[in-house]
């Protein structure tokens, strides 16, 4: 205690450094306690790591090979699959190596040929036709489609034709008429856009032939965006159930890769000569009077009379979006 007293400053740095180094002591033990654990962390992950160094995660060559020939067998499958859609016929090669009009007066030109062709073949086959009706194409009777639109418009009218064509030779009572989808150019499609986004409904143009238009129901429809295309038609005729079976025929035989999306038939009730059928007393013996008291006897007639129906036939003619065809250039 004296030596304390006598020497303060000494003793108290003494002091002092024993509690620094007792401090240091237990921070080193503590902070190793923490290293252990580090150092098992790393022991642990350096394991894993071998052993998946020792492992191929990647598919062997012999999966390899059947990965790429699974690849290559579905795209033969789809290469033939698209060459069943454009279809091989005479009437597809056709219309794929058809000249598009390059102005409007000479698209106008190909619709009033159009017209002509349809209406001389109709009259040639006795079938009733309206005297100002242009076969879908109304809007086109003093000038042709906007430059944008000619080639939407010329396909429709080689397809319409076609259809026409196949429906004539069905031979059907009277031709009602055709619709096909309207054609947009970009401003007007952007227009559309916008309007249904804000809830509106969208704008049409020349309203004196929306008869000429109709849109197709979605949940029907083969369209699928950026993959598959289609080109709805529906057209609408009289006449007896075998001209509809005779015109389905036609469409089956694939000359044109059509889906027919519906058929709507309304029984027009009009016998062979168009008129109403008229009312016939019956009769109680098919054979006459048994007694053979000079009753007058009363014809057998037939238990079903062939009528007139009215049928709506809705159709689409698909084609696959060829992705790898470079974008046509905006005229």
């Amino acid at each position: 205690m004296a030596s304390f007293k006598s020497h303060p400053v000494f003793y108290t740095s003494l002091l002092l450094a024993g509690a620094l180094t007792a401090g240091q002591a237990w921070l080193i033990f503590s902070q190793s306690g923490q290293i252990a654990k580090e150092r098992a962390a790393i022991d642990q992950k350096k394991q894993a790591l071998q052993a998946y160094a020792f492992q191929s995660p990647f598919p062997s060559r012999d999966n390899l090979v059947t990965v790429e020939a699974a690849r290559a067998q579905i795209e033969k499958v789809r290469e033939e699959i698209r060459g069943e859609l454009r279809s091989n016929s005479d009437v597809a090669q056709k219309i794929a190596n058809a000249v598009v009009p390059a102005t409007p007066t000479d698209a106008y030109f190909d619709l009033s040929y159009y017209v002509e062709r349809v209406r001389a073949a109709a009259e040639s086959a006795s079938i009733r036709i309206a005297a100002d009706t242009r076969f879908g194409f109304s809007d086109y009777t003093k000038t042709g489609p906007e430059t944008e639109l000619i080639p939407a418009v010329f396909i429709q009218r080689q397809y319409a034709e076609y259809l026409l064509t196949a429906l004539l030779a069905a031979q059907p009572a009277e031709f009602i008429g055709l619709q096909r989808e309207r054609p947009l150019t970009a401003e007007q499609k952007r227009l559309q856009e916008e309007a249904i986004a804000a809830g509106q409904t969208p704008p049409t143009t020349d309203p004196a032939s929306a008869g000429d238009f109709f849109t197709i129901d979605p949940s029907t429809s083969a369209r699928v965006p950026g993959f598959v295309e289609t080109q709805p038609f529906r057209i609408t005729f009289t006449g007896y159930t075998s001209a509809l079976r005779n015109f389905l025929n036609e469409l089956a035989s694939f000359k044109l890769p059509v889906v027919v999306r519906s058929v709507e038939v309304e029984a027009l009730n009009r016998d062979p000569a168009g008129q109403a059928p008229t009312p016939r007393p019956a009769a109680a013996s098919i054979f006459g009077d048994p007694n053979g008291l000079g009753a007058p006897v009363i014809e057998e007639q037939p238990l079903v009379v062939p009528t007139e129906s009215r049928f709506t036939v809705t159709v689409e003619i698909v084609s696959l979006v060829d992705k790898n065809q470079a974008p046509a250039a905006t005229p």
